[in-house]
């Protein structure tokens, strides 16, 4: 708990305008509909910095809040000087200068359309740029931090553009095994849009951004490996319907568990070939059912090759060896063929474009002795308790054996290294990475049915926390490739509100080095949206062309930005998360004024207390100490968490979040005069944005809000005014001498006591 105390203040009324084309034709909220013919209105204060001793540049916001009603906003800097109200003298008015900076293009810098294209004068509006913040280089020219790319905009002092808009650079930080992007898995190829293992569904995996198809692999009678997932046939094969096979039907038992249907080891390869694969779930198209092929694991490598060298990038294979077991006790062992097939094909050494994969252990040691390539260690398990803990079961070969140990065992930190003697990486159920828990409202022991479609799957579960399965594994050297990720709403939690992409998201965050995927094209869109070249939002031009993908969220961008002690860089804090970030964590850039580019690596992540929270602004103490002023989106007696924060960039943990703390809780600022004179010892700022915050000396700092204008009420019934406040702080700041006023040259004696004479000297 910090003790601050209100030592001026100041409001603008809501209602005022300055001189400018009539804006707000689209807006209407809170008695005010546009078009505003007073003017422009000054409101929406998304940044501040000083502009002398007794005055401050406020920059407005985009307007009214979105592209489509902004478009005859104009973007301005405005000089503005409270007369603030203290103990003693002050009338905590705002007097509005004579001038203001006007920003614009006349020189054409912008490569994309603006509102204002075809004039001289080129004025730039909240339709082309949503401003949040700025400062103010030693040169005299002005740095903008913008959402709608995000971009960095360079002005002079005069407010024209002197740069083309400089993108954000993507620096992501994915916390996989060796810090690249995951791997796209097509699994059984495009699964979710053809019938599974036929060469249709692998060409259609590595069309939508695939790297490794993935075959079943079974036996055929004359001992060819084929691509099917289990070995009874019934379920992905027109067999049933073939009368000249009917005599073929049998029961079998395979690990333990009685069959009955048709088996590819009771067929020839020719045989096979005259089947065709049908869809085997219910609930996908059929529409390709009779079309397509069985191929064997050589046709499968076959369009490997062919398509790797048609697009340039190399498609691997990942076969999974089916019931190795089984397989060995009718004279059919997968093993050898298999590696006698990736030699025939040079894909048997250590960097081949190759992994394999089984459930079992003892075929995947046997492995280790024959071939270099990677191998992967499957983990299953029988089902997920009420509670999202996972009902564990065994490799079958453990079975077999006697061992009683469980995938479980094998989950575990020592499990994990013992599966590292032999193995190069696991592949987990994904619930064994995030798990999902049912909700039991009627006592019955059992999940409900909670969205009424008459059926329980993960669309009636919520995700619980995260396990330690990717970081123990990637302790133990082991990659992570979990199963399977599918866009169907029965197999998304509830958590993900029907959007898959929000699972890939997580995954990804919690840095798996691979997924397989029914569905490659979102599984690669995702990926793509973490790993491509510049931050963009859905407001970006090339976003909205259709030629890019939005990896930042709608209104995410440059919310705050601070500049060094010494004038010579500049750090651009994002408001929300890059996909493949976590939630919480938003990027600080260093932005190096002198020779324009940004550094190679982030400064670092600010830690956000809750992933809904935003920032408001971001302003220096000294080189390595900056004030952050966090917030909820809540406004009125809805608003609980609005607070001002140090951070240190000389301080970081092992996940790059910069050590943070508390300075001021702008819901809880002493008032012992009254100064806003609402008849309470205690001031608060229930407003929704709060986006303004300057050091004024060691004691005292200056905070503000963005009205949004004519949306916000926080003080209800009126409409928000914008209040520009002085807090004095409980604990001095470690201030640098070059920031604040007295970075001005000016003196700091009396100015956070003496507040009466209508400005801050």
């Amino acid at each position: 708990m910090t003790d601050t105390t209100l030592k001026g203040f100041a409001s603008l009324p809501a209602d005022t305008f300055a001189a400018g084309p009539a804006a707000g034709k689209a807006v209407s909220a809170n008695g005010r509909t546009g078009p505003f013919t007073q003017g422009q209105p000054v409101q929406g204060f998304s940044a501040v910095q000083f502009a002398d001793q007794n005055t401050y540049w406020f920059m407005a916001d985009n307007g009214f809040g979105s592209k489509t009603n902004s478009a005859d906003f104009l973007l301005r800097i405005y000089r503005v000087e409270p007369n603030f109200r203290d103990t003693a003298n002050g009338d905590g008015s705002v007097k509005l200068g004579d001038s203001f900076i006007q920003l614009a293009d006349p020189d054409k810098k912008i490569p994309f359309p603006i509102v204002n294209d075809s004039s001289s004068e080129r004025l730039l509006t909240g339709a082309d740029f949503d401003v949040e913040s700025f400062t103010l280089a030693p040169d005299g020219t002005i740095w903008v931090g913008d959402e709608f790319g995000p971009y960095l905009l360079h002005f002079d002092s005069s407010g024209k553009l002197l740069d083309a808009p400089i993108a954000i650079p993507n620096i992501p930080n994915f916390q996989t095994l060796d810090g690249k992007p995951p791997i796209v898995i097509g699994h059984r190829g495009s699964s979710g849009l053809r019938p599974e293992h036929t060469l249709e569904a692998y060409e259609l995996a590595i069309e939508q951004g695939a790297d490794y198809i993935e075959p079943d692999l079974v036996s055929t009678k004359d001992g060819v490996l084929i691509a099917r997932h289990e070995n009874e046939i019934s379920g992905t094969t027109d067999v049933a319907s073939r009368p000249e096979f009917a005599d073929r039907k049998t029961t079998k038992t395979i690990d333990g568990i009685e069959y009955t249907g048709w088996f590819a080891e009771d067929f020839t390869l020719a045989e096979i070939k005259t089947l065709r694969a049908i869809e085997r779930l219910p609930f996908r198209s059929p529409f390709f059912n009779g079309q397509f092929e069985v191929p064997t694991l050589q046709e499968v490598i076959d369009l490997a090759k062919r398509k790797s060298a048609e697009t340039g990038r190399t498609i691997g294979i990942y076969p999974e060896t089916k019931h190795p077991t089984y397989h060995d006790s009718i004279g059919l062992s997968l093993e050898e063929p298999l590696v006698e097939i990736l030699k025939q094909n040079g894909l048997d050494k250590a960097d081949s474009p190759v992994f394999i994969q089984s459930f079992e252990v003892a075929n995947l040691k046997e492995l280790n002795q024959k071939i270099d390539v990677p191998l992967v260690q499957l983990f299953d398990a029988a089902d997920i308790a009420l509670d999202g803990t996972l009902i564990e079961n065994q490799p079958y070969d453990f079975v077999v054996s006697g061992d009683k140990r469980t995938y479980g065992d094998l989950r575990t930190p020592e499990g994990l290294k013992e599966v590292a003697t032999y193995a190069d990486g696991i592949g987990p159920w994904k619930r064994m990475i995030v798990s999902v828990k049912g909700t039991d409202a009627d006592g019955d022991g059992k999940a409900d049915d909670v969205n009424g479609d008459g059926a329980v799957n993960d669309a009636d579960k919520t995700t619980t926390a995260p396990t330690m399965l990717v970081q123990d594994a990637h302790d133990a050297g082991l990659l992570v490739h979990p199963y399977t990720f599918r866009n169907e709403g029965l197999y998304l939690a509830r958590d993900y509100n029907g959007d898959p992409e929000l699972e890939y998201r997580q995954f990804i965050q919690l840095g798996v080095d691979g997924y397989f995927t029914d569905f490659p094209a979102t599984g690669d869109k995702v990926r793509d949206q973490a790993a491509q070249g510049e931050v963009k939002s859905p407001d970006h031009p090339d976003v909205l062309a259709g030629t890019a993908l939005a990896n930042l969220g709608r209104s995410r961008g440059l919310e705050g930005m601070a500049i060094s002690p010494d004038g010579t860089k500049i750090y651009p804090l994002l408001e929300g998360a890059v996909i493949g970030d976590p939630s919480n964590a938003l990027r600080i850039y260093e932005y190096d004024l002198q020779t324009q580019t940004y550094a190679d690596e982030l400064i670092g992540y600010y830690r956000l207390e809750n992933p809904s929270h935003a920032i408001g602004d971001f302003t220096v103490v000294n080189d390595n100490q900056y004030l952050v002023i966090e917030r909820d989106n809540n406004q009125g007696s809805a608003a609980k968490f609005k607070k001002i924060y140090k951070v240190d960039f000389s301080q970081k943990d092992d996940s790059g979040y910069v050590a943070k703390q508390e300075v001021a809780d702008l819901l809880n600022i002493q008032d012992p005069g009254d100064l806003n004179q609402d008849g309470n010892t205690t001031y608060t700022m229930p407003f929704q944005t709060i986006e303004d915050v300057l050091v004024i000396d060691q004691n005292t700092i200056l905070v503000a809000n963005d009205n949004n204008y004519p949306f916000s009420v926080g003080r209800p019934p009126a409409i928000d005014n914008n209040e520009i406040v002085v807090l004095q702080l409980s604990q001095p700041l470690n201030l640098d001498p070059k920031v604040g006023l007295a970075g001005l040259g000016g003196s700091m004696a009396g100015l956070s006591t003496d507040l009466g004479m209508g400005s801050l000297a």
